[in-house]
């Protein structure tokens, strides 16, 4: 009875989308909505927090507060949401505008004033309540391609003004339309022996309209206890785009034992993604199978899963019906049924002899010349450790070691230390750092500080890592200026900026010696610096002066000429 009940309960706080009154806003874009990405979509260690507006494919569409409010924050950045305005409103929410191309030119007036007062190009400013209020429909902004975007779009997000938390923006009157139904491509099944080890089967699908189903109405042999996974994407009119379902529902015998709902997020909780999916799939096939499997350090909110946390467990011999239905926001539903049964073969997991560390523990391992350490809560769940060390065939400053299963995810930071080799000499230490070792021998810049013979540094993978050494200072060219140029005709003095492990720490321009705007593009790998009343008439002296991670730093300076 109490199941029974707590069923019933939950059912009712999730569909509370059918009661509650969200006040209705206008579109931020005066063009038909087409989405590129939908709220709560699966993303690389985070659900999407908003909606991506596909912008015809251009920059500069004009882009309109969507209530009345104020702006509260204004973010410019080279990475992730690039700029970017957040506005207040009375209502109790937030509506976040990001990647934008530019400002209005009041609001960029005072951007640009903050970037001088600071002498950084990448700020967070937050202005006082009374400094920019917005009328509904109010020209803001236009759309663009800055930051970590992939392409021109506007992503769009509601947020609610007391916790920080997205909110689904469909639910505000944003209308876009749908008539597709969702797809289910994949079904992930998983033997369940113990949280060390599972075995997998895929099975392929077959999916008319709303119906899904196996390419073989076989019943599946399945261990007693089990659970299940799919991939499954929607697709809206108007675009190709494979974006994320709106809910997920699994059930066994028509008892619903997991759900999924893109409804609220919490940004403290973006990394339990990688909990929720098979993450070995996504790293070793690129496949995101979502699954009702809660893994004992996953606390996803949006995720809830009846019994014994979302592993289906059979007590008898007779078939029993799995269901899976994936939705949309606009209310289409894709629904597999097929049956299972216990297999009759016994099968036990052989307990590991490997060391096994549990997530709600401390865990250090630590040999004369390796030390990691991994906090409490940092694992989602127990796992066999190993470490595998190697000679180093690409410099002398220490072993190569492989720490971990790279195929199993961590949620936050762990410390490395790794012994530093009597080559790393006292003219090399500051320069050193941990890299990680990617595919065909790239390396990946780790961070890390030299201390008591130890290079050490944090990260939030398992993987292979050594030390290396940055000595190496950015690399400046393409420029569009040289010595003694006259400019007159420019709108931007332009370059290339490179760096070859490190990555740029800082960059700073003088006119004569004083300090003005260089804008970044790292996708583009451009400077500039756009000529403007600092620049004036006559003969200045130009320089630039890039520096990396580890203080190697490149400087140009000529002299150039303005009419």
């Amino acid at each position: 009875m109490k199941f029974i009940t707590g069923i019933i309960s939950l059912l009712i706080a999730l569909n509370l989308t059918a009661q509650e009154k969200y006040p209705q806003l206008r579109s931020p874009l005066d063009i038909p909505l087409i989405l590129s990405g939908t709220f709560g979509e699966l993303r690389s260690n985070h659900f999407h927090s908003g909606i991506d507006i596909k912008t015809q494919g251009v920059e500069g569409q004009r882009v309109y507060a969507v209530a009345d409010g104020y702006v509260s924050r204004i973010n410019v950045s080279p990475y992730g949401y690039g700029n970017a305005i957040y506005i207040t409103h009375p209502n109790g929410y937030t509506s976040v505008y990001a990647h934008l191309q530019r400002f209005n030119d009041s609001i960029a007036a005072i951007i640009k004033w903050v970037q001088y007062k600071r002498k950084k190009f990448a700020i967070e400013y937050y202005p006082d309540k009374t400094s920019i209020p917005v009328k509904k429909g109010q020209l803001i902004a236009f759309t663009g391609n800055s930051g970590s975007s992939g392409g021109p779009h506007l992503h769009f997000e509601i947020r609610k003004t007391a916790n920080a938390h997205p909110v689904n923006p469909l639910f505000f009157g944003i209308n876009v339309a749908d008539h597709q139904y969702p797809r289910i491509s994949s079904l992930a099944v998983y033997d369940f022996f113990s949280p060390l080890y599972q075995e997998r089967k895929i099975y392929s699908l077959k999916q008319s309209g709303g119906k899904v189903r196996l390419t073989r109405n076989d019943t599946l042999l399945v261990n007693k206890d089990f659970y299940v996974g799919v991939e499954s994407i929607d697709k809206l009119d108007g675009a190709a785009n494979k974006n994320g379902i709106y809910r997920l529902e699994f059930s066994l015998d028509d008892s619903l034992l997991f759900i999924f709902q893109a409804k609220e997020l919490s940004f403290s909780e973006k990394r339990y993604i990688n909990s929720y999916i098979d993450y070995e799939a996504y790293k070793t096939e690129s496949v995101r199978y979502q699954r009702s499997w809660i893994q004992a350090n996953n606390h996803l909110s949006n995720t809830k899963a009846f019994g014994n946390h979302g592993i289906f467990s059979l007590k008898d011999d007779r078939p029993h019906k799995i269901s899976i239905v994936s939705s949309d926001f606009a209310g289409q539903k894709s629904k597999l049924v097929f049956y299972v049964k216990r297999n009759p073969a016994k099968r036990d997991f052989i307990s590991s002899k490997e060391q096994v560390f549990h997530w709600d523990h401390n865990n250090i391992y630590r040999t004369k010349d390796l030390i990691f350490n991994i906090p409490k809560g940092t694992l989602f769940d127990d796992m066999i450790f190993e470490v595998k060390r190697d000679s180093n065939p690409y410099n002398t400053y220490s072993p190569v070691f492989t720490i971990g299963n790279k195929n199993i995810p961590l949620f936050s930071y762990c410390k490395v230390s790794i012994k530093a080799d009597t080559s790393l000499n006292d003219n090399l230490k500051s320069k050193a750092c941990i890299v990680s070792l990617g595919k065909k021998g790239s390396f990946y810049y780790e961070g890390g500080q030299y201390k008591d013979g130890f290079v050490s540094t944090k990260t939030r993978s398992f993987g292979t890592y050594l030390i290396s050494v940055d000595t190496i200072a950015p690399k400046i060219k393409n420029y569009n200026v040289y010595p003694n140029k006259d400019i007159t005709h420019q709108a931007t003095i332009a370059f290339t900026v490179t760096d070859n492990l490190s990555g740029l720490k800082s960059y700073n321009a003088f006119i004569d010696g004083k300090w003005v705007l260089l804008e970044y593009d790292p996708k583009r790998k451009r400077m500039y610096y756009r000529i403007d009343q600092r620049f004036p008439q006559g003969k200045h002296h130009w320089k630039i002066v890039i520096r990396d991670g580890k203080g190697n730093t490149s400087t140009v300076e000529m002299d150039l000429r303005r009419r």
